[in-house]
């Protein structure tokens, strides 16, 4: 093995022959941001396009804040919420996440009958059929 000492200015790069240094690895924020950056698209029969994305756990904690004790044990209302929070555009209109009930309610009243298409598109896009035979499902 050689070792070649560079002068500042010298050239680096792997066309010089020298071996390109290892790729740093992600560190474990980083991994955690990338999966919380996870988004997908849903093109609805109603003509809207929805963009949607993973919610992180923070965020979870804040839907929880803001439907209160009560409505999140409500397990039918604390999906409509997680799906309706999940959304960031519609139509390529930027949506802000809910920070209240009212504003949950208001979104899924906005989603309306788009509801199933946008959240099989949802389903698909996070939790992919596994190619697995041997897989049911269950973790």
């Amino acid at each position: 093995m050689s070792v070649k000492i560079l002068q500042a200015g010298e050239d680096a790069s792997p066309s010089s022959g020298l071996p390109a240094p290892p790729a740093a690895a992600p560190t474990p924020s980083e991994t955690m941001v990338r999966a919380a950056q996870s988004v997908g698209t849903c093109k609805c029969s109603s003509g809207r396009t929805y963009v949607f994305r993973k919610l992180a756990a923070i965020d979870r904690m804040l839907i929880a804040k803001a439907l209160g004790g009560d409505l999140m044990f409500n397990g039918v209302y604390a999906s409509y919420a997680f799906v309706a929070c999940s959304v960031s555009e519609i139509n390529g209109e930027k949506v802000a996440m809910p920070v209240s009930t009212r504003q949950v309610e208001a979104q899924v009243y906005r989603i309306g009958e788009d509801w199933d298409e946008l959240n099989a598109a949802m389903r698909d896009t996070f939790n992919p059929p596994s190619d697995d035979p041997d897989d049911d499902g269950d973790e």
